[in-house]
């Protein structure tokens, strides 16, 4: 690995005094670079794997627009060697703070006002390591089964993960989706805002990474942030007081999070095909 430091030097042009390796690097190799210019954050990956950074860095220049909530600035991805990497600002760790939840929440709300004429992205990107289809719609319910729930059961089924009656039929979808989520303009997303995805700055305020940017349904990062446990309540009672949906709110969080639990069924196996038949049954063999 030093050797890798030594070509980061060459690459850079400065000098590596000390190298942390950083919590939550489970697709790249994630370090904290104290160097003679500064303190940055460096993350690795395989040469071919450069699309990952490249889909990376959009997100986060997008989210970094709205001047909403903070993102680290990137400035640079490139590949040298064997490697790919995405070199950016280094932000130092804080403590949760009285108002950290509840600014976290409104900001959110805020983010989620920029609005677009249709659901998706001009350029496709990932989720975790899987592509994310980002073709526009001008309907949510077209969208989120073309762009995302049908892709997703499409490589569980290669995978041989489901069979194809576990597939809900396309029309009781699109009827399903159109009834439970209410008519709103596309909200820029997130996309994947789970406890892993944000940390909190020395300012007390919640730093966005990560991200897996699209316009689509608030709802999309209601529902990640819900699935593992939860952000303080304080978070959740100051987006809601920022937004119009309040109806149907729990349906739609939970039709939400069928297209994460996909997306860990194809990433991670099995365990995870309950939570989506769970989810699928409730709704369409009712």
């Amino acid at each position: 690995m030093n050797l890798v430091f030594e070509e980061i030097e060459r690459e850079f042009n400065f000098k590596i005094q000390q190298h942390q390796r950083l919590s939550g690097g489970s697709i790249s190799s994630v370090y904290r670079l104290t160097t003679n210019q500064g303190e940055f954050v460096i993350k690795l990956n395989k040469a071919e794997n450069i699309s990952l950074f490249k889909a990376e860095k959009e997100g986060l220049d997008i989210l970094n627009r709205t001047k909403t909530l903070i993102t680290p600035r990137i400035y640079e991805v490139k590949t040298f060697s064997e490697h790919s990497c995405i070199f950016m600002e280094y932000i130092p760790a804080g403590n949760v703070q009285a108002n950290t939840f509840k600014n976290f929440g409104e900001k959110l709300a805020e983010l989620h006002s920029y609005s677009s004429k249709q659901f998706g992205l001009e350029n496709d990107n990932f989720i975790g390591t899987l592509n994310q289809n980002n073709q526009p719609h001008a309907n949510w319910n077209e969208f989120y089964w073309h762009q995302r729930i049908q892709p997703q059961y499409a490589m569980a089924l290669k995978q041989n993960l489901i069979d194809e009656n576990d597939i809900p039929e396309k029309d009781a979808f699109l009827k399903i989706i159109a009834q439970e989520f209410s008519d709103v303009k596309p909200s820029l997303l997130h996309g994947d805002l789970w406890a892993g995805n944000y940390l909190i700055a020395a300012n007390a305020e919640a730093v966005l990474i990560d991200p897996a940017v699209y316009y689509g349904h608030p709802m999309m990062d209601i529902g990640m942030s819900k699935l593992f446990g939860g952000f303080n309540a304080e978070f959740y009672d100051a987006y809601k007081s920022n937004i119009d949906i309040k109806q149907l709110w729990e349906n739609q969080i939970e039709l939400a999070q069928w297209y994460y639990l996909l997306v860990h069924l194809n990433l991670f196996g099995k365990s995870y095909l309950k939570s989506v038949q769970k989810i699928k049954n409730k709704y369409f063999n009712g």
